[in-house]
């Protein structure tokens, strides 16, 4: 499966992935469709959208990929059926699964 990187204002690639992400908030816990994940944080697309400063719980299975990871994170930007989802410190299953991820994009490089 073909993953694509981009990279804008934020300072860490972004993989634009299949998947799925629960978000356990304050008002309960939702699903998601993943969008993208990098170094810094996630994109999920849902329904109802937390506000922007909530603090929750987020566990996500990019497709292809054996386990899930599991975060704290903060809601930075709710819009549209979107939800940017930033993380404060760096965590070895994310850090094992971007590796992953460009290990695969490097290799339909070629």
């Amino acid at each position: 499966m073909l993953h694509t990187v981009t990279i804008d204002r934020r300072l860490s690639k972004r993989y634009l992935v299949v998947g799925k992400a629960v978000l356990r908030m304050s008002r309960g816990i939702a699903t998601g469709e993943l969008v993208d994940v990098g170094r810094g944080g996630l994109q999920v697309l849902m329904d109802a959208p937390p506000p922007v400063g909530e603090s929750l719980w987020v566990q996500f299975a990019v497709q292809g990929y054996p386990l899930e990871v599991k975060s704290i994170g903060q809601v930075v930007r709710s819009e549209a059926g979107f939800v940017g989802i930033a993380f404060p410190e760096d965590h070895p299953d994310l850090e094992e699964v971007l590796l992953w991820l460009e290990a695969g994009f490097l290799a339909a490089l070629f």
